[in-house]
């Protein structure tokens, strides 16, 4: 007497969707991390581009008003600029309807000195852990 199995049991099945939920339940918080830190350097470089950029301006025209070509941002972040002769306040506001929106790191703003900065970043967080340096 042969027996052919045919498929699988509702058991197996149900087992099979229970181990790929308990897996996705580990694994969605780590990978929704690893792709906000990557959005977050994403910025900070685009940040420090928009610096070196005005610092550019500044050396030729001795201040930093006046300097166009400064960009608005991302998909997940708003730049505004603050200019004034002697100095500027870049800030990179997350935008409220994006991903970005309850990340732990909070706003970026680097100034003329070069100071680097978060407003709004989770208690005990430094700049190192959301900028990178």
């Amino acid at each position: 007497m042969h027996r052919f199995n045919r498929g699988f049991t509702l058991i197996e099945i149900m087992i099979v969707i229970a181990i790929i939920g308990i897996v996705m339940t580990i694994a969605a918080p780590s990978f929704t991390e690893y792709l906000q830190k990557g959005r977050r350097a994403e910025m900070a470089g685009l940040l420090s581009e928009q610096a070196q950029m005005l610092e550019r301006f500044y050396s030729q025209k001795n201040a930093y008003t006046g300097a166009a070509g400064l960009s608005p941002g991302n998909d997940y972040y708003t730049i505004t600029s603050t200019l004034t002769d002697q100095s500027f306040l870049l800030t990179a506001v997350r935008k409220a309807d994006g991903s970005m929106a309850t990340d732990k790191c909070g706003d970026f703003t680097i100034t003329n000195t070069g100071v680097l900065g978060m407003v709004n970043a989770a208690s005990g967080l430094t700049t190192k852990d959301c900028w990178g340096r």
